[in-house]
């Protein structure tokens, strides 16, 4: 392990004591607290992906989602908010006219981001971007907002060489949008994750980045399908709020009394689930870790990422999805009655985790697309 990474692992014990303080706050305020974002801005935490002359770690994916877990093991919504912030690698996609816009002087830029897709128009100097982007978390904190969109020429939208879907990312200040307060959910009410539109709004073409072209830092961890490096980022921070469902389950089993008389942890029903679902969560893990190393290992040989990993990744997360929804269901039962109070964690958790868990990128739908690439067939998605 190099002093960098163990440096970056060590990010979720050292922000702790500041999320905890935080979290009553969250929850009230249906957002992270301004002094808690700085602070994870602050200690890195925001950078893990951006290039090393931009100030960034340019950390492996696999160490990035094992961080991402860490923070997911702390509290979800911190952990999403960091997952979400994550978009400095757009530094290696767009030239150097770009990044000055972005990474001038001043603190370190901060970035939202949504799966949603608008729509973009060519015009003199760039694009006009209009659209209506969903479930933007962290953006009332962010200084530029990722939008994904489509190309289009009237009513067509523009295919790549491949035949793609031509959509790419649109880098907007955040003057450029509106932020409409639509954040009102059951659980990772820290997220913030309100929505955006945006009418109409000129963007340069240095501030667009494909991702169906080589990246401009010719380097390991940007030479693969750079969404790849984006996407699996909310499986790592589901992994990491399920085993802590765990963890305080198995803190509660020992002292809760069951209708017989005996303790929760004395039930060999409670020792088998308890078994089982921590099997089954480690198996998760390791195989979206796996993924995560073949992609790095891909980019460090030189080597193309393939659809056929890509779809392994895609795979791995639904697989990590399904296993964290069985444990966090498995947890809030065994619970009882105490599952169902605020204030008691496994309550608060089963709520995060299974918000977290409706994300697009969480889709069962992704099974069948990874099925198709191993039958031979296109993913027909258009971002896999």
């Amino acid at each position: 392990m190099t002093m960098q990474t163990a440096h970056l692992l060590d990010l979720p014990a050292q922000l702790e004591p500041a999320i905890s303080a935080a979290t009553g706050e969250m929850e009230a305020g249906r957002d992270l607290p301004e002094k808690l974002v700085w602070e994870l801005r602050d200690s890195g935490a925001f950078r893990l992906l951006t290039p090393r002359e931009l100030g960034g770690f340019e950390a492996p994916l696999e160490t990035v989602l094992k961080v991402y877990e860490g923070f997911g093991r702390l509290d979800a919504s911190a952990g999403w908010i960091v997952w979400n912030a994550n978009w400095g690698f757009i530094g290696a996609l767009l030239d150097e006219p770009g990044n000055a816009r972005i990474w001038g002087p001043g603190p370190e830029p901060v970035f939202a981001a949504s799966s949603m897709v608008g729509t973009a128009v060519p015009c003199e100097g760039g694009y006009r971007l209009s659209g209506y982007w969903k479930l933007v978390s962290g953006i009332n904190h962010a200084d530029w907002f990722a939008a994904a969109a489509y190309i289009k020429d009237g009513d067509d939208v523009l295919l790549t060489e491949e035949g793609m879907l031509d959509v790419r990312f649109f880098m907007l200040r955040r003057e450029q949008l509106s932020v409409k307060d639509t954040w009102n959910a059951g659980g990772l009410l820290g997220s913030g994750s309100h929505d955006v539109v945006v009418e109409d709004a000129m963007v340069p073409g240095e501030l667009v980045a494909r991702v169906d072209v080589p990246a401009r830092i010719r380097r390991p961890r940007y030479q693969g399908y750079i969404p790849s490096l984006v996407v699996p980022g909310c499986s790592a921070v589901v992994l990491g709020v399920a085993q802590t469902a765990i963890e305080e389950t198995v803190a509660l089993a020992v002292s809760k009394r069951t209708v017989t008389g005996g303790t929760l942890a004395r039930s060999a029903h409670t020792q088998a689930v308890i078994a089982r679902s921590e099997a089954a969560l480690r198996a998760a893990r390791l195989l979206l870790l796996s993924t995560a190393r073949d992609l790095d290992l891909a980019g460090e040989n030189g080597e193309p990422v393939t659809l056929e990993r890509r779809a392994a990744l895609r795979a791995a997360m639904s697989h990590a999805a399904q296993v964290s929804r069985e444990v966090l269901t498995a947890m809030y039962e065994l619970g009882g009655s105490a599952s169902i109070y605020r204030g008691n964690a496994v309550e608060r958790l089963f709520r995060d985790g299974t918000v977290a868990l409706q994300h697009h990128n969480h889709s069962a739908g992704f099974f069948e697309s990874a099925g198709r690439v191993r039958l031979g067939m296109p993913p027909a998605l258009p971002v896999f």
